[in-house]
């Protein structure tokens, strides 16, 4: 037999005030549903309802300015953990999750260290920080030794090329040079008389 509709519209005015001006829960609301109206239902069809109608139960602090200033304020100057900043955030009035504030913070860019450091890490720390630059900074010699080697090997190709092309034009010229004598003694028996002013 199928399990009979439960209709939640006739009270959608005093959900929505008990929701949103009385703050209640999810279960508040399914007690008082029950207590004064007799509606007995479980928080899933609860959800499913006020999803429907366009009730929400979250807080929306995503466009609070006001929280994210104090977020970005505990993360960088009192360097607070996710769980002190959630006692100094419900100690100023704001009530959300550690899951909520995890989202809020990395949407705001603030990466979190694992464990608070103590202040004798500090040097460790900085060292480790100038160790790492310094080896990036010998990669990045490295690198440049790399491609200076290739390119000093593309100029010497390119200077061996040019070599041999030089030799080569010098041989063209001496060949010219020498074909042009022959030619010249060519024409010179050709005639009965030398002339040195008509080669």
């Amino acid at each position: 037999m199928p399990r009979l509709k439960i209709h939640l519209e006739p009270y959608t005015d005093e959900i929505r005030t008990w929701i949103e001006d009385e703050k209640l829960h999810h279960p508040e609301v399914i007690a008082r549903l029950a207590s004064l109206h007799n509606v007995k239902l479980e928080s899933r069809t609860l959800r499913k309802f006020l999803s429907d109608v366009g009730i929400s139960t979250s807080i929306k602090y995503a466009k609070d300015h006001d929280l994210n200033a104090r977020i970005t304020q505990l993360h960088y100057q009192v360097q607070c953990s996710d769980v002190e900043t959630l006692r100094i955030l419900a100690s100023d009035g704001f009530k959300i999750e550690i899951r909520r504030l995890q989202r809020m913070r990395l949407a705001l860019g603030l990466k979190q260290r694992a464990t608070a450091l103590k202040p004798n890490e500090e040097g460790a720390l900085q060292m480790r920080r100038e160790l790492r630059e310094a080896k990036r900074a010998e990669e990045k010699v490295e690198k440049l030794g790399i491609r200076l080697k290739a390119a000093s090997k593309r100029i010497d190709a390119i200077t061996t090329e040019l070599a041999s092309s030089e030799a080569a034009n010098r041989s063209l010229t001496e060949r010219l040079h020498a074909a042009e004598q022959e030619n010249q003694v060519l024409r010179m028996r050709e005639r009965d008389y030398y002339d040195p002013l008509h080669p």
